[in-house]
């Protein structure tokens, strides 16, 4: 095979033939390949197939420091040991939620589906069964964020996120330092230092209106390990509902609703107290229940949703 019928090589195409001989020499049962067949398929000269390969002696693992050892002789290219193998990529157990979240969002055929979750998602007997139950059904979502977040998480870096609470009219900017993602009731949270008000803080992944990584490095805080229902206790305003029975109750996974309260009465309905962070959120609850569920104190928070309920009419 000549270099006088093959065209230069451009940074690019260098670079891309060089991480296709690593997939090859990866997937080889023996890591090796005949130099001849590769340089064939990817329509390069021997000469350009040496060029790769010397590129390639250069390169040392990201990990460990250690070269990349090649050897071409009699016409076979091996790879020794595992600097510079490609490893197949495995989410983690959070980001494989993310992807099925959004393959079953865009209506993914399963075809497809199916295949993308065996190449890349964590097995699912590694998964919490409770977690991937609670992110895939009803209407949770992950928010526009979640790479970055996680990325943030990853390596350690403070975030500048815009959020909005639940009795906020609009987005406002916090900064933080992320600890982990939640995943718990009806929404995944991002449990964080708030380092204004120095405190833990939990924060709905899809309140966020935006997220950016800042040149400075989380510090260490003392986070307590209380869950999503620990911090709407602690955070949360406090109300009491009348369920009409102990099934509409039953029915409800609202994190803040404090089932050890539960006193059922004599025809059957349910009083409960409940923590929320956010009222509008609460009020659609209540409405959408169409009178199975009413607000039986304080009193103002029932003054607060009749003038709600008048205001959609």
């Amino acid at each position: 095979m000549s270099s006088v019928n093959k065209r230069a090589l451009s940074s690019e195409d260098l670079m891309q033939t060089a991480l296709n001989l690593m997939e090859r020499l990866t997937t080889a049962s023996n890591a090796s390949v005949d130099a001849a067949s590769f340089a064939r398929d990817a329509s390069i000269s021997l000469e350009q197939t040496n060029e790769v390969v010397e590129l390639l002696q250069g390169v040392a693992d990201e990990r460990s420091g250690s070269h990349i050892a090649l050897d071409y002789q009699d016409g076979a290219i091996t790879l020794s040991g595992d600097a510079g193998r490609l490893d197949p990529v495995r989410l983690t157990p959070a980001e494989s939620l993310a992807l099925r979240r959004v393959l079953t969002t865009c209506s993914i055929g399963d075809d497809v589906r199916g295949r993308v979750e065996t190449a890349l998602c964590a097995d699912p007997e590694t998964d919490d069964e409770t977690t991937v139950d609670k992110t895939m059904g009803g209407d949770r979502l992950l928010g526009g964020f979640y790479p970055v977040i996680s990325e943030a998480i990853a390596i350690g870096a403070r975030l500048a996120i815009s959020y909005r609470a639940g009795d906020e009219c609009g987005p406002n900017t916090r900064l933080v330092d992320p600890k982990l993602i939640e995943v718990s009731g009806d929404a995944a949270y991002l449990v964080a230092w708030n380092v204004e008000k120095d405190a833990q803080r939990s924060y709905r992944l899809d309140r966020i209106a935006h997220a950016e990584l800042t040149d400075d490095s989380v510090e260490r805080h003392d986070f307590s390990p209380y869950s999503a229902a620990e911090s709407l206790r602690a955070h949360g305003a406090d109300a009491t509902l009348h369920f009409v029975n102990s099934g509409e109750l039953a029915s409800r996974d609202w994190e803040g609703i404090h089932r050890d309260t539960a006193d059922e009465q004599e025809d059957g309905s349910v009083l409960v107290h409940i923590s929320y962070t956010s009222v509008p959120w609460l009020f659609s609850q209540i409405a959408a229940a169409a009178g199975a569920i009413v607000i039986e104190g304080p009193e103002s928070l029932k003054n607060d949703f009749r003038t709600w309920a008048k205001s959609l009419l």
